[in-house]
């Protein structure tokens, strides 16, 4: 069951994934001043293991991991959750073929590395508004 969330920013919690502490941190840096609550992971275990004890609203995660892919963590999170949760794959690798494995793990979008601020945030706030506003 959904819950609709007023569209104050500060309402939602944000769980960013990925290995490469400078996306990580980057990405942590856009959205933490906008007033997004957010959380970081460096691998999937440690994304799963946030997932247990925090809840969140939407997910941004590296398809390529240090342990799982961003496809498993997507999966186990959703799992252990037993909720849908939003999700925004990122990737150097935008190949037909990942935007179609994306697409079948019913992410919301896969955006492409480097990662261009505007496009995220745009992203991010069109994936919120679309799984909570409507």
């Amino acid at each position: 069951m959904m819950t609709l969330l007023k569209r104050d920013k500060v309402n939602y919690k944000i769980l960013i994934t990925d290995d490469d502490d400078d996306c990580r941190y980057g990405l942590n840096e856009i959205f933490e001043p906008e007033g997004y609550t957010t959380y970081m992971a460096s691998c999937g275990r440690e994304a799963v293991e946030i997932a247990k004890h925090k809840f969140l609203h939407l997910l941004i995660l590296d398809v390529h991991l240090p342990d799982f892919s961003g496809f498993d963590t997507f999966e186990f999170i959703k799992v252990e959750k037993k909720i849908q949760i939003p999700c925004i794959f990122v990737s150097a690798d935008t190949s037909k073929d990942m935007k179609f494995e994306a697409f079948e793990a019913n992410a919301y979008t896969l955006i492409s590395k480097p990662i261009n601020k505007e496009i995220i945030k745009y992203a991010v706030e069109q994936s919120l508004e679309k799984f909570y506003w409507r």
